[in-house]
C-alpha cells in the first residue's frame, strides 16, 4: 500500500488523486506518496501554473529523474516547499490533468504514467547557482508561463565555458551580465532564448556586439559599461527598447575627450532601432540601472 505525507493543512480530505491535487493547488504545497520509492508532487505557484512531479529512491533524497515533455509552459522560477529554489526546464511544469494521470498510476502500482515523457529535467539550487553561474534573484515572480520582470541575472565566472551552453540556467536567464567581450561571441552564435536585458561591463573591446545584439530576438535593454563605449558600434535591433551607456570602471591610462557624450550620441543616431523608447548616457552608471522613464531615444 502507499502512505501519503503531506504539507497541507485543512481543505478537503481525499485519498484520490484528484483530492490531493485539488487541495495543493489551494494551499500551495507539496506533497509525497511513498510506495517503495518515494513520488514528490510540488505545486508550482510562482511562475508557470501547474506540478512537476520528483522521483526519489526510498532510502534517500536523491533526485532520480523528473518529468520532461513538450508542454506550453515552457520554463519557470518556482520555491519548493521549502523556499529553496528551483528552475524547472523546458517542459518539466504539467497541467493538472497530467499530475492527477501521474499520482493515480504511482498509487495504483508505483509505475510511472505514460500521460508523460519522464526524463532530466528539474535544476533545484538552493544557493542559486549551476555549473559556474552565479545567479541573482531579480523582480518578482510573475506574468504567464513564467515569464518574470527581471527573472534570473546570471555573472558567469570567468570566460565562457561550453558546458554552460547545456545547462537549465543559459535557456532561462533574462538578464545577463557580461565581463569578458568572448561571451559577445557565444551570444551571436548560440543566442539566449529568453534573454530581455543584457549587460555588459568593462569588455575591451565591442567589435561583437552587433551580431550578439541582433542574435537576441527578445533583448529589450542594454546595458554598456566601460571605456569601450566610446567605440560603440553600429546596432540593429527590432526588439531593442533600453540603452544604458556609462564611462564606470574608466582608468587614468584612457583619455576621455571632452566631447564623449556628444560623440556616443552621434553613434546612437546611427543605429537602426525602430522600438527604442529610452536612452541614458551617463558617466557614472551603475549596472543595475533600468533606464525606466528616461530621456526619449533618438
Amino acid at each position: 500500500m502507499f502512505e501519503i505525507h503531506e504539507q497541507s493543512e485543512g481543505g478537503p480530505r481525499g485519498d484520490d488523486a484528484t483530492s490531493l491535487i485539488d487541495r495543493h493547488a489551494k494551499d500551495s504545497v507539496s506533497f509525497s506518496i511513498e510506495r517503495g520509492e518515494v513520488l514528490v508532487v510540488n505545486h508550482v505557484c510562482t511562475g508557470a501554473e501547474g506540478y512537476f512531479c520528483q522521483w526519489y529512491a526510498a532510502d534517500n533524497s536523491e533526485v532520480h529523474v523528473a518529468i520532461g515533455r513538450e508542454a506550453q509552459h515552457g520554463l519557470a522560477l518556482t520555491y519548493d516547499g521549502g523556499g529553496n529554489w528551483l528552475v524547472v526546464d523546458s517542459g518539466c511544469v504539467i497541467e493538472r490533468e497530467a499530475a492527477i494521470a501521474v499520482v493515480e498510476a504511482f498509487m495504483a502500482d508505483g509505475s510511472r504514467s505514460e500521460a508523460v515523457q519522464w526524463g532530466t529535467g528539474v535544476v533545484r539550487s538552493t544557493v542559486a547557482d549551476e555549473k559556474g553561474w552565479v545567479l541573482t534573484e531579480i523582480g518578482e515572480p510573475g506574468g504567464p508561463n513564467g515569464r518574470l520582470p527581471g527573472g534570473f541575472r546570471g555573472e558567469p565566472v570567468g570566460a565562457p565555458d561550453p558546458e554552460l551552453l547545456q545547462t537549465a540556467t543559459w535557456r532561462v536567464l533574462e538578464e545577463l551580465v557580461v565581463r569578458d567581450a568572448q561571451w559577445l561571441t557565444v551570444l551571436a552564435e548560440r543566442p539566449m532564448t529568453r534573454l530581455r536585458r543584457l549587460v555588459v561591463r568593462g569588455a575591451a573591446e565591442l567589435e561583437r556586439l552587433p551580431a550578439a545584439v541582433a542574435a537576441l530576438t527578445e533583448l529589450e535593454g542594454l546595458v554598456v559599461l566601460g571605456p569601450s563605449v566610446l567605440t560603440l558600434p553600429r546596432l540593429e535591433s527590432t526588439s531593442l527598447r533600453r540603452i544604458s551607456l556609462g564611462l564606470a570602471e574608466v582608468g587614468e591610462s584612457v583619455e576621455v575627450p571632452d566631447d564623449w557624450r556628444a560623440r556616443v550620441e552621434a553613434r546612437l543616431k546611427d543605429c537602426a532601432l525602430p522600438r527604442l523608447e529610452s536612452v541614458e548616457v551617463e558617466l557614472e552608471l551603475e549596472d543595475g540601472v533600468r533606464a525606466e522613464g528616461d530621456d526619449d531615444g533618438p
